[in-house]
């Protein structure tokens, strides 16, 4: 037995000679809430209550804890509640904005904070808590002004300082991003989104050796994050060390099944590794998974899937899947980078040049392709059916100077706030 299980047996015994004394009661509840037995713990504050008409906000501040580590977010929201109009507090206003937060409605926890920085505006961490939820909403602009005014208050708080480098990096400016995180490194050395992050900055500066370092301290700190696995994963592919990255990709889909991109990734390893059979059942599933849950661009999806058929000389296939790009290809390219778009272009000249067709409109595009599947159809004959193979893991790569190949792209963890 614990000294908690001690205090709280003890104080049993001690209630049964003195029912009257509140303060033992109290002690009774601190010492079941610290051994996680909530439901005991209310119990005994409630026993306290009837002692003692005249409840404090700290009752209803514990039994609003209570509740929600039990999960009743309706009786800790109305204990919140009643804690506040005891006595107005940071701390009640922060599970509010947690209860909120638990039921996936950001802006009630906006709401929520915007309250509590009214009443208490020099509080950092309401501040940078405020500031983080406005940069997961979207709005940068306003996130940045109340992470600023949280550093202005308390310039070493881990949280701002976390969230602004974060904010930076999605920015693309590296040094500005990794300046912070030194700083905060100092105070969560432990960190494993920390890390994470710091490994992919150094991704995005080209430092692969640096950024596979920080990854693996961060897998070591985390080694069930699949996130970080699957950055490790996407700097190995670009490092051209296809095994390795399997290996990472394979981990990150094993805990995360249903990312498309996670597949795309693998199926561009494994195409690599010279298995165009496993690589075309890892871009199947990627596609599969993006039609129930988009986390993929399809046009990418497909251009990778293209390119990895294309360089194992399956040109047929290959003509197929760029049309399926070439469908979509006229609201993407506004967006496209430079390098995917020469490489689309590279592909499809290729095959023109082949003898393939590819329409201008749309609506060719679609007249096209249903008549290469009537003809791709017609030759079901020649097909081999094999054994269906228990791996589907698959990645993607950049463009080499021999041959054109799959495109990649950096993703960065949203998990260093």
């Amino acid at each position: 037995m614990t000294d908690f299980d001690f205090s709280a047996l003890y104080g049993s015994k001690y209630l049964c000679i003195n029912i009257f004394n509140i303060h033992m009661s109290i002690t009774i509840f601190i010492s079941r809430f610290l051994l996680g037995r909530h439901k005991l713990a209310i119990n005994a504050y409630q026993k306290s209550q009837i002692l003692n008409d005249d409840a404090d906000w700290e009752t209803h501040y514990n039994m609003g804890l209570c509740y929600l580590y039990m999960k009743d977010l309706t009786k800790a929201k109305e204990h919140m509640n009643l804690s506040l109009q005891a006595r107005v507090s940071h701390e009640a206003f922060q599970v509010l904005a947690q209860i909120a937060l638990t039921r996936d409605s950001i802006q009630e926890a906006i709401s929520v904070y915007e309250k509590a920085v009214k009443i208490f505006p020099e509080h950092a961490d309401l501040m940078s808590h405020l500031g983080v939820l406005y940069m997961k909403s979207g709005k940068d602009a306003i996130s940045f002004s109340k992470l600023s005014t949280a550093l202005a208050f308390d310039p070493n708080n881990c949280k701002a300082i976390v969230a602004t480098a974060s904010m930076m990096q999605t920015h693309e400016d590296y040094d500005y991003a990794l300046g912070k995180y030194k700083v905060a490194t100092q105070s969560i050395p432990d960190s494993s989104s920390l890390w994470n992050n710091i490994g992919m900055c150094y991704f995005g500066k080209k430092k692969y050796v640096a950024a596979i370092s920080c990854l693996k301290r961060a897998n070591y700190l985390s080694a069930f994050d699949w996130k970080i696995l699957h950055n490790l994963g996407l700097v190995h592919l670009h490092m051209q060390q296809y095994a390795s990255a399997f290996q990472f990709l394979t981990a990150a889909i094993n805990l995360k099944p249903d990312q498309s991109h996670n597949f795309m990734l693998l199926a561009i390893a494994i195409s690599h590794l010279d298995d165009v059979e496993h690589a075309r059942q890892a871009y199947e599933q990627a596609l599969k998974l993006n039609k129930l849950n988009a986390t993929t661009d399809s046009f990418k999806l497909y251009l990778n899937y293209a390119v990895s058929l294309f360089n194992h000389k399956l040109y047929s296939e290959s003509h197929l899947k760029l049309l399926e790009a070439s469908k979509i290809f006229e609201r993407y390219a506004a967006k496209a980078e430079e390098d995917e778009m020469d490489l689309y272009n590279k592909v499809k000249t290729s095959l023109q040049l082949m003898g393939y067709k590819f329409p201008e409109s749309v609506e060719s595009t679609e007249n096209i392709l249903s008549a290469s599947l009537v003809e791709e159809n017609s030759q079901t004959m020649l097909v081999v059916y094999e054994n269906p193979s228990t791996t589907q893991h698959e990645v993607r790569k950049k463009s080499s100077k021999k041959k054109p190949t799959e495109t990649s792209q950096c993703e960065e963890s949203p998990d260093a706030v």
